[in-house]
């Protein structure tokens, strides 16, 4: 008799059968198991392994100077996705005009303090108190000249 085990996808948790050639299978075959699975592949690869990041990163640059007008065009073609999603975005910057401990709305890899600035890349973006999506930025690579 085969041991069946529980699905590790939180929405599913069914119990199954893994598969024999699949040694420490841990999903269900339901699709949405296995879009999760694949999440979790790569949130983990993204967070272990820089080459295949920049890979990715090199991936998305390479589709977006392909693709230049795809959300212009995107947004033409799905109206109704457009109006909900600015409907959205106004009511919620509204609840941060009414509540400013919330904070803006900032990149969460954004530097907030450091003591010493280090040698390298960075992306500067301006800031501008009435607009919440980037829209210009430039990588400047900074070089420390003396300690003191």
């Amino acid at each position: 008799m085969c041991k069946r085990k529980r699905c590790r996808n939180k929405d599913c948790g069914v119990l199954f059968v893994p598969c024999r050639q699949v040694p420490g299978q841990e999903y269900c075959s339901r699709k949405e198991c296995q879009q999760a699975r694949k999440r979790e592949w790569n949130r983990k690869k993204l967070a272990s392994d820089p080459d295949y990041k920049e890979a990715r990163k090199e991936a998305q640059k390479r589709w977006k100077e392909k693709n230049p007008n795809y959300w212009k065009e995107y947004r033409v073609r799905h109206p109704e996705y457009t109006r909900k999603n600015r409907k959205q975005q106004k009511r919620r910057n509204r609840k941060r005009r009414q509540n400013p401990a919330m904070g803006k709305i900032v990149k969460t890899d954004e530097l907030t303090q450091t003591k010493n600035v280090l040698t390298g890349r960075y992306r500067i973006t301006p800031i501008d108190a009435d607009k919440f999506v980037k829209t210009d930025e430039c990588i400047v690579e900074i070089v420390a000249i003396s300690s003191g």
